[in-house]
């Protein structure tokens, strides 16, 4: 299988088990689970710029912290707890309709986007110019498709970009959008579903889909919708979840077993342990409706058959980005697999 591809049996074996427990634990103490798998996500980067790691090799570093994880969930299912009566209650109800899934997406992203706004939007910009070339939007009509609370929008309209046209489905999202960029001239925000765009063909010059159609319901139909409204000539880029390593299987793990703890309370204790406040990457995957990961042969067969005319796979020297941490460490494939899925396509 693809999700366990690159990780040894036994690690594998590991984490299915760490997972089991885990289970049984969000009855008695859902408030621990939240805090051991914030220690552990965080173990599966190879850089954390808040609480710098002392063993700096990712391999050996995860062994052992999931040995050691496994054995304080193990020692925190004999603590007594309040709990331990009560019948446990899903917070998410288990109804798949397109509609619910776009609505619980964007309740799910509203409430993290409201931190950012034009003050703190230096870093949105920065990642763009450590992966694209600034003169990709110059004088250019762009779409931002799926724009979340609008800080790459923003970053792209400084750029010299004659037009950005933002959609996204969530009305959070979009609310703190027109909030923090309100006035900004080149800048423009409306409600779109990225499933099935408004636009005619070939409209934008340039259009940016960054970590979005993974968390639709057709993945193949939001990259053909992407494409569509693109100019020929034009430029696509699209990042995507990929496969394989202990990072991408435990996303799909933790993704389906924190759906059983409310989110209020997570939230919560993530401020209570005063975790900042521009740091979403433990709640958008614990509690998005949906998460889809592909490998990039799967992708590039989409884009192949769509008959693109060009497809640049982006790597960066960015140490945040997985592909650097890919190539500086010894079997770090067995953490990240394929890393990240970052492509500026011609169309």
């Amino acid at each position: 299988m693809s999700e366990k591809k690159f990780i040894p049996k036994k690690i594998v074996g590991a984490i299915d088990s760490f997972f089991k427990i885990l289970e049984k634990l969000s009855i008695k103490h859902p408030y621990l689970v939240v805090l051991i798998l914030h220690e552990y996500y965080r173990i599966l980067y190879s850089v954390d710029n808040y609480i710098p790691f002392k063993k700096k090799d990712p391999v050996e570093r995860f062994n052992e912290s999931l040995k050691t994880l496994i054995k304080f969930s193990k020692l925190s299912l004999d603590l007594g707890s309040y709990n331990v009566n009560l019948k446990k209650k899903f917070f998410f109800k288990n109804n798949t309709s397109s509609k619910n899934i776009k609505d619980k997406t964007g309740n799910v992203y509203g409430p993290l986007w409201s931190v950012f706004n034009r003050k703190q939007n230096l870093e949105a910009k920065s990642l763009l110019l450590k992966r694209l070339n600034k003169n990709i939007f110059k004088n250019k009509h762009v779409l931002d498709a799926g724009c979340g609370g609008g800080r790459y929008s923003y970053a792209i309209s400084t750029l010299n970009a004659k037009k950005v046209t933002a959609v996204d489905y969530g009305n959070i999202g979009l609310a703190v959008a027109k909030k923090n960029y309100k006035g900004v001239k080149n800048l423009n925000f409306k409600k779109e579903d990225v499933l099935n765009l408004s636009f005619k063909d070939n409209s934008f010059d340039v259009v940016f889909s960054n970590g979005v159609i993974h968390h639709t319901t057709n993945l193949k139909k939001g990259i053909n919708e992407i494409v569509r409204v693109c100019k020929k000539g034009g430029k696509i880029w699209l990042y995507l979840y990929s496969v394989g390593g202990a990072f991408w299987y435990s996303r799909k793990l933790m993704n389906q077993l924190m759906k059983k703890i409310p989110y209020d309370l997570s939230l919560s204790l993530l401020q209570m342990i005063q975790m900042p406040k521009n740091r979403f990457i433990f709640m958008d995957n614990w509690y998005v409706p949906i998460e889809q990961h592909c490998s990039h042969k799967e992708v590039y067969k989409i884009l192949d058959d769509l008959k693109v005319k060009n497809i640049k796979k982006i790597t960066t020297k960015n140490k945040f980005d997985l592909e650097h941490s890919l190539k500086k460490y010894k079997k770090s494939d067995q953490i990240w697999g394929e890393g990240e899925i970052r492509l500026l396509i011609e169309k």
